[in-house]
């Protein structure tokens, strides 16, 4: 019998990369490093036919679990020890054949343990889905924008190509007969939809670093403080001021004081919401970034995960508000994930969160994109700050020379 030297070979790197790996203390480029070579190995054993099928699975577990987890089944399957599925349906007043059938899909997808025929217990995956801060990202996901996942072909097949890159005209406005508002103006119509979206938000941004990327604390030493009415940091669109306070609070700790003045912005309503105590030495302002920038020369202006929100042609807009404000030493920092020029790794989020804002009318950007993206607006792009454990990156930017 022939063996397959690809295979073996491919097989013999992930047993090198596993001796490394350390469990109890795991690193995450190690991890990410490991599930590639077991996805590209899995690869090369699929069939093509098999290969298509996989993605069938993607989207009947989804179905399968969230189904399960609004019947109550999840919640009511004991933390420890296991349930059968008469004891299940019987708890929840369900059918228990469909009950089993639906079961069996997340059990065979890891989510639950079969503990045994019809049998069922927990595991830390299907317990993300009761307890995981990510819970109202991914439900808004599966509520808001999966749904409209599904029509892009008839969306595309009814409208012109360019409409999908209009924010009024997006598949999400489509869908939900609101052609001619944007996201963001379709969800004040449903209060209850966009309670759920600033929650969402709220953990979403949470999972995802703002500092250890640039340099904040290092700014002492290459700043100008001769002008010492000079704003320092304005956070544009900051939202409650998440952002803005680690950044202070880095600065604080490393000694950094004196650099200036702190200014949050945002919409009225959002900053009416925060009290004085909750922002220490941050002043509010309200403000419209699709107006000038009433803050002028400021050391830094920040914008972090503002981008994606919006196609070029309102990004261009916001970006010039803000160039036009900024002295020939001022500084732009954009938080955002950048698209690799090629597809590459396994963790996949900035792809599908590129899908996501196809849907509601925004655009995650490469760096090329970004590049040309910020010349039209007057400025150049200086340095891409990355994080060791993400996407996540901070993008410097100055007026273009």
């Amino acid at each position: 019998m022939s063996s397959n030297p690809d295979i073996v070979g491919d097989i013999e790197a992930l047993l090198a990369t596993a001796k490394s790996y350390d469990v109890k203390n795991p690193d995450r480029a190690t991890r990410l490093d490991l599930i590639e070579k077991l996805e590209a190995l899995h690869h090369k054993l699929d069939t093509p036919a098999e290969a298509m099928f996989r993605q069938l699975t993607n989207y009947s577990e989804t179905a399968a679990v969230t189904t399960l987890l609004r019947m109550g089944a999840l919640e009511k399957m004991p933390r420890d020890g296991a349930i059968t599925a008469k004891e299940l349906a019987l708890s929840i007043d369900a059918n228990e054949e469909v009950l089993t059938r639906l079961m069996r899909i997340i059990s065979a997808t890891g989510i639950i343990e079969s503990a045994g025929e019809d049998l069922y217990a927990h595991t830390p995956f299907s317990l993300a889905y009761l307890e995981g801060s990510e819970v109202d990202f991914y439900e808004l996901c599966v509520d808001e924008i999966s749904p409209v996942a599904h029509k892009i072909p008839e969306y595309v097949a009814t409208h012109e190509p360019n409409s999908i890159i209009d924010p009024k005209r997006s598949p999400y406005s489509w869908a939900n007969n609101k052609e001619g508002k944007s996201f963001y103006e379709v969800l004040l119509d449903f209060p209850d939809r966009l309670a759920r979206f600033n929650r969402a938000m709220t953990t979403q941004e949470a999972a995802l670093p703002v500092l250890g990327m640039f340099p904040f604390s290092s700014l002492a030493t290459s700043v100008d403080l001769s002008d010492p009415e000079r704003v320092f940091l304005v956070d544009v669109a900051g939202g409650r001021g998440q952002s803005l306070l680690q950044i202070k609070k880095e600065m604080d700790e490393a000694g950094v004081v004196g650099l200036g003045k702190l200014i949050l912005q945002d919409r009225k309503p959002v900053l009416d919401a925060i009290s004085a105590e909750q922002l220490p030495n941050v002043e509010k302002m309200a403000i419209d970034f699709f107006t000038p920038q009433p803050v002028k020369n400021a050391h830094i202006y920040y914008l972090r995960r503002i981008m994606h929100n919006w196609q070029d042609t309102e990004a261009r807009t916001i970006l010039k508000n803000i160039a036009d404000a900024m002295a020939s030493d001022s500084r732009l920092l954009i938080g955002e994930m950048i698209v690799p020029s090629q597809p590459e790794g396994v963790d996949r989020t900035v792809y599908w969160m590129d899908l996501c804002m196809l849907i509601i009318g925004g655009k995650e950007r490469s760096e090329k994109e970004f590049t040309i993206l910020l010349s039209s607006a007057g400025l150049e792009l200086v340095k891409i700050w990355r994080s060791k454990i993400g996407p996540q990156t901070v993008i410097e930017c100055r007026l273009r020379q």
